[in-house]
C-alpha cells in the first residue's frame, strides 16, 4: 500500500535536511581546504614538480681511412644548477651555497653567482666541470640538503694522437652563451666543435640527448623517477686521411737541421690524384687540441693562444702565399693552349729582360740560353714566363687577363671547397682591382711579376696540390674531401660523393707540362729526386716576401709519373730555397709513401 501523505511529508523532510547537512558539510570542507589551508597546499602543489634530466648523447667517434679511431670519449661528471629545484628561501640558498662551495673546495662566491644566474636565467647552469670522484660522491650522499644541485654526465673528448692530424680534426670545447642563444638543444653543460671537422659535422656528430624525468617536491628532493628517453649516439666519420703518415710528416715538419736551430713553419698537403680524397693535412707547428677539450689541461690554452707562431694556424689550408714558380705548370698550359707557344717554340735566355729603367732577371747568371717550354719547366727559366705573359719585342704574351682568366679555370682565386670550416680564397690580381684597390695603373713589370708568381698574386698549399692534381690526372678538377663515409646510429651508410669539373686544356697540351715537371726531377731543379724508386714529377718554387730578401720554399710534385696517383705539395715558410728546402722534405715524404706500400 502507499503511504500517507503526511509519512511522505516526513520522509521527504528528512531527506531534505540529509541533503543540506551534505552540501553544508562539502562546503566547509572545501572553504577549509582551498581557503583557510589554500597557501599551504598550493606550496605543496607547486613544491611537487617534474624536471626533465638531461641524458647527453655519446658524440660520434672519427676514425681514418684505415679504421683507426682518432678520438675517444671519456665520461666525466659536471655540477649544475637546476632554477627549477632551487629552494625559495635565499635562507636556504645561503646553506646550500655554503655547503657545495665545501664540497667542491671553491669559494662560496662562485656558487651564488652560479645560483643567481641559473634564477634570472631560468636555465641550467654549469657550476663545475669535470668534478673528481670523492667530490661526486659526496654531492650524492649530501644530495637531499642540497636542492637545486645535481652531477649531470659528460663526455670529454681525447684525441688519441695529439698534434697528429689536429688541425683536420679540430677540437671540442665547452659550448659558449653565444650557442646556447643560437640553438635551443643546447645546454650549459655541453661540448661542441670549435674548430676542423670537430665543427664541420657539428650535427652529425652530436646526436640527440636523451632524457629522464622525475619528479620532485618544494624541497627539491626527488621523489620518484617517472619515465625515461634513450639518447641517440651521434654519426661515426670515416675520414681519406692516413694517421700514420700524418705521424710521419709531423717528425719530418720538425725534424732540426743542427743542435740549437728552429724548424720553420710549414704545410704539407698529400692528395689521391684521381679523386681528391685528402690522404694529409699537416701545418707545422702545431698545438694539442686536448689542452682545450679535457678541463684538467685547459690552463694551457692562453700560451698556445698567445703564442706569436701561431699554432692554431691551418696554414695549408687557410694561408695565402705567393707561389713563385710553382705558377708556372698552369701558365705554360694556358699559353699553349692559347696558341702562343708550341711545344716547339724557342726563347733565347741570356740572364733576363729589360724594359727601360727596369730589368727583370733570370736566377741563373748568363741566363740559360735557347729554351723550349719543357726546359723552362725543368729549369725554371723566367725569362721564358715573361716573354710567353707579358710579351717582349714583339713576341706576343697571353697578358694579364687571360692569364688571371686561366688561373682562376684551374682553381686559383677561389676556395677549392674542401669540407672544413674556413679556407683561404687566394688572389688573382687585375688592372681594374689595382686602380680600385691602389689607385695605380696597371704596368708591364705587375704582368712579368705574376708570369714567375710574385707580386700580389697570392695561393694556398691545398690550390697548388689540387691543380697539381689536374695537371697529373688529364684536366680533372677534384673537389678536395675528408669526409669518405657517415655512418649513422641506426647503422645506415652514406658514401661522399666527390665533386669535379674539367678544366679548359687540351690532354696534349697537359702532356707537355707533365713531361716539363718530369725533367724538373730528371735533370732540373728537383733533380736530386732522380734516384727514388719511382718516377717523379714535379716543380720548385722560391717565393720572395715583399719586398725582402727572405723567400718562402715550394715544392709540389706528383707519382709514378706514368700513372700519377699521389700529389704532394710542401711550403716552408721563410724557408729559402724550394730546392734546397722543400724538395728534401717531399723527398722523405715520397720514401715513408714508398716504404709503407701507399702509393
Amino acid at each position: 500500500t502507499s503511504p500517507t501523505p503526511a509519512l511522505a511529508r516526513k520522509r521527504t523532510g528528512w531527506l531534505y535536511i540529509g541533503l543540506v547537512a551534505i552540501v553544508v558539510l562539502t562546503s566547509f570542507r572545501a572553504f577549509y581546504l582551498q581557503v583557510w589551508q589554500g597557501d599551504k597546499y598550493r606550496e605543496e602543489a607547486d613544491g611537487n614538480r617534474v624536471m626533465a634530466v638531461p641524458i647527453p648523447a655519446p658524440r660520434g667517434i672519427i676514425r681514418d681511412a684505415y679504421d683507426v679511431d682518432l678520438v675517444d670519449n671519456i665520461a666525466s661528471t659536471d655540477v649544475v644548477i637546476d632554477p627549477v629545484a632551487l629552494p625559495r628561501e635565499q635562507t636556504k640558498r645561503d646553506a646550500l651555497s655554503h655547503k657545495l662551495a665545501q664540497i667542491l673546495d671553491i669559494p662560496t662566491d662562485k656558487v651564488n653567482d652560479a645560483v643567481n644566474e641559473a634564477v634570472a636565467n631560468q636555465r641550467i647552469t654549469k657550476l663545475a666541470t669535470a668534478i673528481n670522484h670523492d667530490a661526486a660522491i659526496a654531492i650524492e650522499q649530501n644530495i637531499n640538503d642540497l636542492p637545486g644541485v645535481r652531477t649531470a654526465a659528460a663526455m670529454v673528448r681525447k684525441y688519441k694522437f695529439g698534434q697528429a692530424g689536429a688541425h683536420v680534426i679540430g677540437y671540442t670545447g665547452p659550448v659558449t652563451a653565444d650557442e646556447i642563444a643560437e640553438r635551443e638543444e643546447l645546454r650549459s653543460n655541453d661540448t661542441t666543435g670549435k674548430s676542423g671537422l670537430e665543427k664541420k659535422y657539428e650535427q652529425q656528430l652530436r646526436g640527440e640527448d636523451g632524457v629522464k624525468y622525475i619528479e620532485i617536491n618544494a624541497d627539491g628532493i626527488i621523489q620518484k623517477e617517472l619515465n625515461e628517453r634513450e639518447p641517440q649516439p651521434g654519426a661515426d666519420l670515416q675520414l681519406t686521411i692516413d694517421i700514420e703518415l700524418q705521424k710521419a710528416i709531423a717528425e719530418i715538419a720538425t725534424e732540426k737541421k743542427d743542435e740549437g736551430s728552429e724548424t720553420k713553419a710549414s704545410a704539407v698537403i698529400v692528395l689521391d690524384a684521381q679523386s681528391g680524397a685528402v690522404r694529409a693535412i699537416a701545418s707545422n707547428p702545431a698545438a694539442d687540441p686536448n689542452i682545450f677539450s679535457q678541463p684538467a689541461l685547459r690552463d694551457q690554452t692562453v700560451n698556445v693562444i698567445k703564442d706569436e707562431s701561431q699554432p692554431l694556424f691551418n696554414r695549408a689550408v687557410d694561408g695565402s702565399y705567393p707561389p713563385g714558380s710553382v705558377i708556372k705548370p698552369l701558365l705554360s698550359a694556358a699559353a699553349l693552349e692559347e696558341g702562343v707557344i708550341t711545344p716547339s717554340t724557342t726563347i733565347l735566355s741570356n740572364g733576363g729582360i729589360t724594359i727601360g729603367i727596369w730589368s727583370f732577371p733570370d736566377w741563373k747568371a748568363g741566363g740559360h740560353g735557347v729554351t723550349d717550354v719543357r726546359k723552362a719547366l725543368a729549369e725554371s727559366v723566367n725569362t721564358f714566363f715573361y716573354v710567353i705573359v707579358g710579351g717582349y719585342e714583339g713576341k706576343e704574351g697571353i697578358g694579364v687577363d687571360k692569364g688571371g682568366k686561366y688561373l682562376r679555370a684551374m682553381g686559383w682565386g677561389r676556395p677549392t671547397g674542401i669540407d672544413l670550416p674556413r679556407e683561404a680564397q687566394g688572389f688573382i690580381p687585375s688592372p681594374e682591382w689595382k686602380q680600385s684597390a691602389k689607385n695605380e695603373q696597371w704596368y708591364i713589370g705587375d704582368t712579368y711579376h705574376m708570369a714567375i708568381g710574385q707580386g700580389d698574386v697570392l695561393v694556398s698549399p691545398l690550390q697548388v696540390a689540387s691543380t697539381t692534381a689536374a695537371i697529373a690526372n688529364g684536366g680533372d678538377l677534384n673537389q678536395p674531401f675528408l669526409l669518405r663515409t657517415i655512418k649513422l646510429s641506426d647503422g645506415e651508410s652514406h658514401e661522399t660523393t666527390p665533386k669535379s669539373s674539367k678544366i679548359n686544356i687540351k690532354e696534349g697540351h697537359l702532356e707537355v707540362v707533365r713531361s716539363g715537371m718530369r725533367a724538373a726531377v730528371t735533370e732540373g731543379s728537383a733533380k736530386s729526386l732522380s734516384e727514388m724508386p719511382i718516377a717523379l714529377a714535379g716543380k720548385t718554387g722560391t717565393a720572395q716576401i715583399g719586398g725582402s730578401e727572405e723567400t718562402h720554399a715550394w715544392f709540389t710534385s706528383f707519382g709514378p709519373y706514368e700513372d700519377p696517383k699521389i700529389v704532394v705539395t710542401v711550403l716552408v715558410e721563410k724557408g729559402g730555397d724550394g730546392d734546397k728546402v722543400a724538395v728534401p722534405m717531399a723527398e722523405k715524404i715520397w720514401r715513408w709513401l714508398y716504404d709503407h706500400d701507399r702509393i
